[in-house]
């Protein structure tokens, strides 16, 4: 056999063998092959974790900045034996937010190391702003005076992803507090200044003495406020002002829905 008949030999088997692959090889793989996603479990794709990072919605831990709590959580007396307690906390992923994040708030008394009072609850946590932990009223057996508060985060619920809303713009002007030495009241008025209607909006109250310490703090709600317009808000107190206030500031909450209301 000359060497031109053994080369055809070979280029008639390689062809053979080509279109055989090519015939059971590239079904196998259309039907086999699973495209890289982010609920796969798996560190594919352009992800730089498991299913978190790249074009992932999910957030990978190390590219978020941990929950900022400003100063300690602060215990508010209302009444006698009722009592709430407010944290202020800041969020510093300016794109990225967190559904429903879980805390535990455990509320001590003086020279106690066992709570008398724990609290689990869950918030909705907004990219790039400052809010509110607020719970209460609650009420303790009497004689059970608490003075301090700590605030936990259930790390496990900590879940950040990617949000590129962009929030409606609400300012908040005139504000007047009156009557703090009978039961005190804070009018202010809040404006839509951007073009996109806002809804679902929390709004905290929170007034300061002159060391800026945080003695008293009441919620209002406003289910939808159109682009361009105002609207006034009240927030109430049913016991006068146990000390001078100083300063008064409004925290507002976008929620993305109703579901998220307390």
């Amino acid at each position: 056999m000359n060497q031109w008949s053994r080369n055809r030999k070979r280029i008639i088997l390689a062809i053979v063998i080509i279109f055989v692959v090519g015939l059971i090889g590239l079904p196998a793989y259309l039907i086999f092959y699973k495209a890289p996603t982010c609920f796969d479990g798996k560190l594919n794709g352009d992800e730089t974790g498991v299913d978190c990072g790249g074009s992932c919605q999910l957030l990978c831990s190390a590219e978020s900045v941990p929950l900022l709590i400003k100063g300690d959580p602060r215990v508010l007396t209302l009444a006698p034996n009722t009592f709430q307690v407010v944290a202020l906390v800041e969020n510093s992923n300016n794109t990225a937010d967190i559904y429903i994040a879980g805390y535990t708030i455990k509320v001590y008394a003086p020279g106690t190391a066992v709570p008398v009072k724990v609290i689990e609850g869950e918030t909705y946590v907004p990219k790039g702003k400052t809010f509110t932990i607020f719970e209460g009223p609650f009420a303790l057996e009497v004689g059970i005076n608490p003075t301090r508060a700590t605030l936990e985060w259930d790390e496990s619920s900590l879940v950040w992803q990617k949000n590129d809303y962009d929030y409606p713009e609400l300012v908040i002007k005139d504000k007047v507090l009156s009557r703090t030495d009978l039961s005190p009241r804070l009018e202010a008025t809040v404006e839509n200044v951007s073009f996109q209607n806002a809804a679902n909006i929390d709004f905290t109250a929170l007034i300061t003495d002159v060391e800026g310490n945080i003695f008293a703090a009441s919620k209002t709600f406003v289910g939808s406020l159109s682009a361009g317009e105002d609207t006034v808000i009240v927030f109430t107190w049913p016991r006068p002002f146990t000390s001078t206030p100083v300063g008064t500031d409004i925290v507002v909450r976008i929620f993305p829905d109703r579901s998220f209301i307390r």
